[in-house]
C-alpha cells in the first residue's frame, strides 16, 4: 500500500498480527526491517516487482531492533542485493546478526534465574547469520533522494538501539515495535502479546522523544497506521499501561511478607491486563522484570539473595 508518494508500507500477517515493512522509493530504494526468514521471498520481493523495482536496486536495509520478526529475512535479502548495506542501531548490532546471540542474549537472558525462555536454538523464522555494515546511535541522515532524506532516531527500550526514522517534511515517524499500548494487537483488534519492552526509562524517554516532535502521521511494525489525535491518544496508553504496571507490582510486594517470583509478578500483571493471552504469558516476562529493575533501582523494592529462582519485596 502506497502510504505517500514514494513510501510503500507492505503487509502480511504473522502469528494472526499485522507484519509491516517500509519501502522508500526514490534515487536510492531503502527497505526499513525484512519480516521473518521467508518475507522476502514471499511477500516483500513481489510486492516490488509489482511497483516495477527490481529487488536488486535496493541501497540500505535498516534493521530496527533484533527481533525474529524483523530480521529473520536479512540474509535473504542479502542474497538478492548484494550491494545493499545493512543497518540497526550499534548497541544491537551482534543480536541484528547473528540469530544465536538473539536467542542467547535477549530472549533467554532471564532462563536461569527464572526459568522463563523461548527455546535453545533458534526458530527458522530468524534466518541465518547475517553482517551488520552500518551502526546508527541516532541523529544521522538517510537520504532517499537529492533533497529528501529520513532522519534517524534513536528510540530505546524494547530494545537498547531501537531506531525510528522520520520525515520531517511529512511528519511521519515510522517507529517499529518502540511504542506498545496496552500490547500488540491481532488483526482482529483483540490482543496478541503483552507490551514487550525492556527497560522502563528508557522507553519513557522514548515516550517524551517521540512526544516531542510535530507526528501527523505514525506507522509501526504491527500497529495499523494512526493519525492525529490516535497518536496522542496511543502514547497516553503507553505511558498508562507503565503506570499500571508499576502500581500492580508494588502492590503485590506489599502484600507478599515472604517476597514474590518474577512468574507470580507476570500473574499479578495479567490479572491486571486480563486481555494479554495465556498463549503469549511468557512474554510478559520483560516488562515485568524491567520494573523490577527500575523499583529495585529507587530502593523501593530489594531482591531476597538465595537460589532460583529470585524473589523480591517491598522495602
Amino acid at each position: 500500500m502506497e502510504l505517500y508518494k514514494g513510501v510503500h508500507q507492505i503487509s502480511s500477517l504473522y502469528g494472526g498480527r499485522y507484519l509491516f515493512q517500509y519501502l522508500f522509493v526514490g534515487d536510492r530504494v531503502i527497505l526499513v526491517d525484512s519480516g521473518i526468514a521467508e518475507t522476502p521471498e514471499k511477500v516483500i520481493f513481489p510486492h516490488m516487482e509489482r511497483l516495477g523495482i527490481n529487488p536488486e536496486r535496493l541501497a540500505m536495509l535498516i534493521t530496527t531492533h533484533p527481533d525474529t520478526d524483523h530480521q529473520g529475512g536479512n540474509s535473504a535479502v542479502r542474497m538478492i542485493a548484494p550491494g545493499a548495506l545493512t543497518a540497526c542501531g550499534e548497541t544491537d548490532r551482534q543480536m541484528v546478526q547473528d540469530p544465536e546471540c538473539l536467542y542467547r542474549d535477549r530472549y533467554n537472558h532471564l532462563q536461569n534465574d527464572h526459568g522463563i525462555g523461548f527455546g535453545s536454538e533458534p526458530s527458522p523464522d530468524a534466518g541465518n547469520r547475517c553482517r551488520v555494515d552500518v551502526g546508527f546511535r541516532g541523529g544521522e541522515h538517510v537520504m532517499v533522494a537529492e533533497g529528501r532524506d529520513l532522519e534517524v532516531l534513536h528510540v530505546p527500550g524494547h530494545s537498547s538501539g531501537h531506531l525510528a526514522l522520520f520525515d520531517r517534511a511529512r511528519g511521519a515517524a515510522f517507529v517499529s515495535d518502540a511504542v506498545h499500548g496496552r500490547g500488540c494487537p491481532n488483526k482482529d483488534g483483540s490482543m496478541a502479546l503483552p507490551v514487550t519492552y525492556f527497560h522502563v526509562d528508557l522507553y519513557l524517554s522514548t515516550l517524551a522523544q517521540l512526544e516531542g516532535l510535530a507526528i501527523k502521521e505514525l506507522h509501526t511494525g504491527h500497529w495499523p497506521s494512526m493519525y492525529g489525535d490516535e497518536i496522542r491518544d496511543f502514547f497516553s496508553d503507553s505511558r498508562r499501561t507503565v503506570e499500571i504496571l508499576d502500581r500492580r507490582i508494588l502492590r503485590a510486594l506489599a502484600r507478599a511478607q515472604a517476597g514474590l517470583t518474577l512468574n507470580q509478578l507476570i500473574d499479578e500483571a495479567r490479572e491486571e491486563f486480563p486481555d494479554w493471552p495465556t498463549s503469549t504469558r511468557d512474554a510478559a516476562v520483560f516488562p515485568v522484570h524491567g520494573h523490577l529493575e527500575r523499583l529495585e533501582n529507587r530502593g523501593q523494592i530489594k531482591a531476597i539473595p538465595g537460589a532460583p529462582p529470585k524473589r523480591w519485596q517491598s522495602l
